[in-house]
């Protein structure tokens, strides 16, 4: 038998659910908004996720980022480093694609 687990969920655009609608990390789902809320250990309501092909809030950091570097040693004593570049101008092209809406 097949286990179904169903979240709290509204079809009413623009509902956001509130404190007492959730309890500690219970879930809800505004279906025609596309967002997923959770209610954290602090009591508040926080949105997951939150599917928008033109949502402001997604800033792409830009700029060099200068190089990451850094030194250890492992567990057998041997010296280990790393370093990476934090290029402006990444290798490769950088695509985007629309993967759609939720149904």
């Amino acid at each position: 038998m097949a286990i179904v687990i169903k979240p709290k969920r509204s079809n009413t655009s623009t509902a956001i659910p509130s404190t007492t609608d959730l309890e500690l990390g219970e879930i809800a789902v505004n279906i025609p908004d596309k967002t997923i809320y959770v209610r954290d250990s602090s009591g508040n309501i926080q949105t997951l996720a939150n599917y928008s092909v033109a949502d402001p809030t997604l800033v792409f950091p830009t700029g060099d980022y200068g190089n990451f570097e850094s030194s250890g040693t492992d567990a057998f004593g041997s010296t280990v480093s790393i370093s990476f570049d934090c290029l402006d101008t990444p290798n490769g092209t950088v695509a985007t694609t629309d993967l759609g809406s939720i149904t």
